[in-house]
């Protein structure tokens, strides 16, 4: 499981990620006033313990694995993550405050 911990970081150090620009991501960073070097460095940040489930199948995509992470980003306010390693790159399918 370090192993994407590993790539995850070595991802975001190198700029290569992606980021889907959802409603959900767009209106959580607006809310908490998060800058894009934020969510890198909440990204970078990510450990082992954050791991909420995965790997898990992408229902969309057989074959490939998704990862998803819940991290206290501030006092009181959880994010969901949720990412997938695709072609040597994190994409970064969710980040945005955790709805449960």
């Amino acid at each position: 499981m370090s192993e994407i911990i590993t790539k995850i970081k070595s991802s975001i150090e190198f700029k290569n990620y992606d980021l889907v620009p959802t409603e959900k991501n767009k209106n959580s960073k607006r809310k908490y006033g998060l800058s894009q070097y934020d969510i890198e460095d909440y990204i970078a940040s990510l450990e082992v313990e954050d791991l909420f489930k995965g790997p898990e199948p992408d229902r969309d995509y057989p074959g490939e694995e998704l990862f998803i992470f819940k991290k206290e980003i501030k006092p009181d306010v959880i994010f969901y993550i949720k990412l997938k390693y695709k072609n040597n790159q994190i994409k970064i399918l969710s980040c945005h405050e955790d709805e449960t």
